[in-house]
């Protein structure tokens, strides 16, 4: 398979899904706090039951399947987009049906529990996608693929978030249904993109039998990989426990007090240097190992938080320039972090292995806002606490769960220079 044959149309699949994320997750969970009026940790529940949904479809039923049938790959991308495409215009119309008897709390509901049926159904397509991915960039040279792919579907966020602001018109955007339609339409279109993927074939892998499926409990004896994924999933939290948060924060009138239209050049900002940076810091990865770099950006992160913890209230150009470095180091951890999961995964193993490692990044918008993030904000503002003191307090929090995720890295790179975990592949040119 010729790699420029499947890179074009993976890079045009990552842009087209980063566009239509960011045009409706953009002011998503600010409709279901503003518009619906749901508690901050209530609106964190869609991302918990998404999670739950996604880790039963990749873990019980998609993820098995591809380990020892890898090319259903491009097929489960294909049916998991056209599903979605359905399930989220009934979303739409299901819940202007409550809104239309003014029931606020149904109609965010109703969007909840639909949509998190639709990822049981829906990961088939984000586990796929990895999957492709991943045979797309084999060789000594994937971190600078990777990075150059990921770096494409940042600027489809860009976009996204652009034309997210102009929808959005505090919350009519949702409840009339332009967003829902033109989000309909992205979602199918990325179904046709994904045709133009070469035809995968079959390999040695899919000669295994169900009576021999490479499961999760294959996966547990890759300790390297497992302790990687630990490490990871403390980032992420620590750096999505507050990312939902910041648009409160945002709004907040004793918070930052900027209006809509600021915050979307603030995302934008966060989407621009994720843009730039990721193809940078593959190329870098290539060459001094993934694991150092992915440390170099969760440190970043880090710092980001605390900083908007300790500054509080600053002008809007001090606030973009922080907000764009976690930009730059959220987007640099996750496409090193998927560049080093598949260094370190057998084909036989890639399934769940790709399944755990979507699950792990999927945290950051369920159990991060949920367990995390919001209870902080809403227990601080249950007491008393003012609402900007609540957000600031919650950042700090991020700041020092990111930082002992880093400590935990760190200690993993030791473990791994000194040999002492078993792996699949030789991890020595990947952690140098």
């Amino acid at each position: 398979m010729k790699i420029n044959q499947a890179i074009v149309p993976t890079g045009l699949f990552q842009f087209i899904s980063f566009l239509r994320r960011a045009i409706f997750y953009a002011f998503f969970y600010l409709y279901l706090r503003t518009f619906l009026e749901l508690p901050a940790t209530l609106a964190a529940l869609l991302g918990t039951m998404n999670l739950t949904g996604s880790l039963f479809g990749q873990l019980k039923i998609w993820g098995p399947r591809l380990n020892h049938q890898p090319s259903l790959a491009k097929k489960y991308v294909v049916r998991g987009e056209i599903i979605a495409a359905f399930t989220y215009f009934i979303a739409y119309v299901a819940h202007n049906i409550f809104l239309g008897f003014g029931d606020k709390t149904g109609a965010a509901f109703i969007m909840i529990v639909l949509l998190s049926l639709l990822e049981i159904f829906w990961s088939m397509s984000d586990l796929g996608i990895r999957f492709l991915i991943a045979q797309a960039t084999e060789g000594q040279h994937r971190g600078q693929l990777v990075g150059f792919i990921d770096g494409i579907g940042l600027i489809g966020q860009i976009i996204g978030f652009l034309i997210s602001g102009l929808l959005y018109r505090n919350g009519l955007g949702f409840s009339e249904g332009t967003i829902f339609y033109v989000v309909v339409v992205l979602i199918l279109l990325c179904a046709v993109v994904i045709q133009f993927y070469p035809q995968v074939k079959r390999t040695d892998v899919d000669l295994l039998t169900s009576e021999h499926p490479q499961n999760i409990r294959e996966l547990l004896k890759n300790h390297s990989f497992l302790i990687f994924i630990l490490c990871l999933m403390v980032l992420v939290i620590g750096i999505s426990s507050s990312t939902q948060i910041f648009l409160y924060y945002g709004e907040d009138q004793i918070g930052l007090d900027f209006n809509d239209q600021l915050i979307s050049y603030l995302l934008i900002l966060f989407s621009i240097t994720g843009g730039l940076i990721t193809p940078l810091a593959g190329r870098a990865s290539d060459k001094i190992g993934r694991i150092p770099v992915i440390i170099f950006g969760s440190f970043g992160s880090s710092i980001s938080y605390f900083l908007f913890f300790l500054l509080g209230k600053q002008p809007f150009l001090i606030i973009a320039v922080i907000y764009s470095l976690l930009g730059a180091c959220f987007a640099l951890i996750q496409s090193i972090a998927f560049a080093h999961t598949a260094d370190i995964l057998p084909e036989e193993l890639r399934g769940t292995g790709f399944a755990l490692y979507n699950i792990t990044l999927a945290t950051g918008w369920g159990l991060a806002g949920f367990i995390v993030g919001g209870p902080v904000a809403d227990l601080l503002i249950f007491i008393g606490q003012p609402t900007a003191i609540a957000y600031r307090i919650a950042f700090l929090v991020s700041s020092l769960v990111i930082f002992s995720g880093t400590l935990a890295l760190w200690a993993y790179l030791k473990i791994i220079r000194r040999d002492l975990l078993p792996t699949s592949v030789d991890m020595n040119h990947f952690s140098n």
